[in-house]
């Protein structure tokens, strides 16, 4: 049966046509239903290596068309319409499943186009929420990626690894800086999100490793220190070079003076109080 267990999906709506279209494809490839029936192609190539003209292969596809099994677009074409709820109807009234299938394509692709704005706003303002986990996050992020490239938005590796790392919380700020100092080409989609993978890993097994929000940039940055030469790195606390805040002798002695003076304070407060109890 074509709505069994193991095929069932959401059906085709307003807002879900690109992981409509590529479960449905699925399914009509595993039915032999869609090459030769609602896909046509046509090698650009003879037998002998020449290429074909443009008019060889307009006539070698309309004569594929012309000669597709009758039986097996009939039931393509009742595939289609049993998985879209009905407000989708309208547009699969043609009898020709290929048709059918171009209808749809144009109809949500045209709706792509005019919501990419938005689109493109929910792309780079997504936040990974603080109970979901980074697998799940990811998927959210590539599909997106999924949607935005079927309303014809271009969308670079590059797109993909700021959403990603845009969005995550501030615990994984060490390993986004890390990031930055890896080598162009190595930094690709597939190596960020296993990096992120294996940070949620380790951040999960042993929680008292994350570093407290102020130390974390530090220690980030000291990490990509190592792949740097140590006379470019440049101190936040007294912008000169050769040091991090976190071992900035100046900061050291501002702390130290700073612990001092409220140590004094503490005690000219604590002397005042004994001062007022002898006079009572």
């Amino acid at each position: 049966m074509s709505d069994d267990t193991s095929t069932r999906f959401i059906r085709l709506g307003n807002a879900n046509y690109p992981e409509w279209a590529m479960r449905m494809e699925a399914i009509l490839i595993r039915k032999g239903l869609w090459d030769g029936i609602v896909e046509i192609l046509v090698g650009k190539k003879k037998a002998d290596g020449k290429e074909k003209t443009a008019e060889e292969m307009k006539e070698e596809r309309d004569s594929l068309i012309a000669g597709r099994d009758a039986a097996k677009m009939a039931e393509a074409r009742a595939e289609l319409i049993l998985r879209v709820e009905d407000g989708q109807l309208a547009h699969m009234t043609a009898r020709d499943p290929m048709e059918v299938w171009q209808n749809l394509q144009r109809l949500h692709r045209a709706a792509g186009f005019a919501t990419s704005l938005a689109l493109r706003r929910r792309f780079l303002t997504a936040k990974k929420l603080d109970d979901e986990p980074m697998e799940a996050w990811i998927g959210r992020v590539q599909t997106l990626v999924l949607r935005m490239e079927h309303a014809g938005i271009d969308v670079t590796a590059q797109d993909q690894i700021l959403a990603m790392t845009m969005g995550l919380p501030p615990s994984y700020t060490a390993v986004i800086i890390n990031f930055d100092a890896t080598p162009p080409e190595q930094l690709t989609v597939n190596h960020v999100i296993t990096r992120l993978l294996n940070e949620e890993t380790r951040q999960s097994s042993d929680p008292t490793s994350r570093s407290s929000p102020d130390n974390i940039v530090d220690e980030a940055m000291a990490a990509v220190a190592t792949r740097r030469d140590p006379a470019d790195v440049a101190c936040f606390f007294c912008d000169k070079k050769g040091h991090f805040k976190s071992n900035c002798p100046e900061k050291t002695a501002w702390e130290a003076a700073k612990r001092r003076k409220k140590s004094d304070t503490a005690a000219m407060v604590e002397g005042a109080d004994s001062d007022s109890d002898g006079c009572w």
